[in-house]
């Protein structure tokens, strides 16, 4: 087994951010739910880590004056899904490849929330970033299995 990649793990704690604000469950049920599916591909995707991420980006978007938390949170999600470091459009799958393929490398969450902040500073200058009106994870082709890990119930239950 190898490591969670840049972009699921920055699109996860997205997501996990998202439904945390909108929702009435706790955060841990959240990281709970989310790690124990992906740690079936990535060893280094665990609740602690998921959560550490999550909450970081959070105090971040708190920080950030004028701004709509939930509208920047959804381009990053965005754009991580569907563009690569270049910019380029992510192929989630190809003849050799895999963009799900587990890493060699374990993204810190120093990284992954360098990454982050960097995304927003960038969308400051760059409005043409946001997600589209409308725009879910589950239209994205061959993202299946990660696009049921977001849709999934959770409940109260997976705090613990």
């Amino acid at each position: 087994m190898g490591f969670t990649p840049g972009w699921v793990l920055g699109s996860t704690c997205g997501m996990i951010t998202n439904k945390f604000v909108i929702g009435e469950i706790s955060l841990q049920a959240y990281t709970n739910k989310f790690s124990k599916d992906l740690l079936q591909k990535y060893e280094d995707a665990t609740s602690d880590k998921l959560m550490s991420i999550t909450e970081e980006m959070m105090q971040f978007l708190t920080s950030l004056e004028n701004s709509d938390a939930i509208l920047i949170n959804n381009a990053y999600i965005f754009n991580q899904v569907n563009f690569d470091e270049s910019g380029a459009k992510r192929k989630m799958k190809t003849l050799f490849k895999s963009a799900f393929a587990p890493q060699k490398k374990e993204i810190s969450i120093d990284e992954a929330l360098k990454s982050f902040r960097a995304f927003v500073f960038k969308l400051r200058s760059d409005q043409t970033l946001i997600a589209p009106q409308g725009w879910k994870i589950s239209d994205v082709d061959d993202i299946e299995w990660l696009s049921e890990i977001f849709d999934q119930r959770v409940r109260i239950t997976d705090s613990f």
